[in-house]
């Protein structure tokens, strides 16, 4: 349908908080949130730009949301960055 090839957006978004699993049955550490620099990687959408449908991470580096990126199955090996600031 697509000739084999979607584009979508990819984003690393910095926040000051790493969101816990919410789940009572995890450990405290996992299932709160805590104060703490965290970058979260997010995937646009394939049908609407600029809308970011899901996402992922908790990484405690640029560099580490950056490689696990590059890293998703399916999608890791075709990433290109383009950087811009917002």
């Amino acid at each position: 349908m697509y000739a084999g090839e979607v584009e979508c957006d990819l984003r690393i978004v910095f926040n000051s908080v790493r969101h816990g699993s919410g789940d009572h049955e995890d450990e405290p550490e996992i299932a709160g949130d805590e104060l703490s620099n965290t970058f979260y990687v997010q995937y646009g959408s394939s049908t609407q730009r600029g809308v970011f449908t899901a996402g992922g991470g908790g990484y405690p580096s640029l560099a580490e949301a950056r490689l696990a990126a590059e890293a998703a199955p399916g999608i890791g090996s075709t990433v290109r960055w383009h950087i811009s600031v917002v």
